[in-house]
């Protein structure tokens, strides 16, 4: 039995692990492509 919790908790700290990774990449990513689009004709005449 507690193998099978040991087994449960380091399972569960691995997808915690991988979900802090994926969240990380996902928010450098989306940043990424901001800056990376130029910006509109429509936007500049605003500023």
């Amino acid at each position: 039995m507690a193998n099978l919790i040991e087994f449960i908790r380091m399972t569960l700290s691995y997808l915690l692990t991988f979900a802090v990774i994926v969240a990380v990449a996902g928010v450098g990513g989306f940043i990424g492509v901001k800056c990376w689009k130029p910006k509109e004709k429509s936007e500049q005449v605003r500023e």
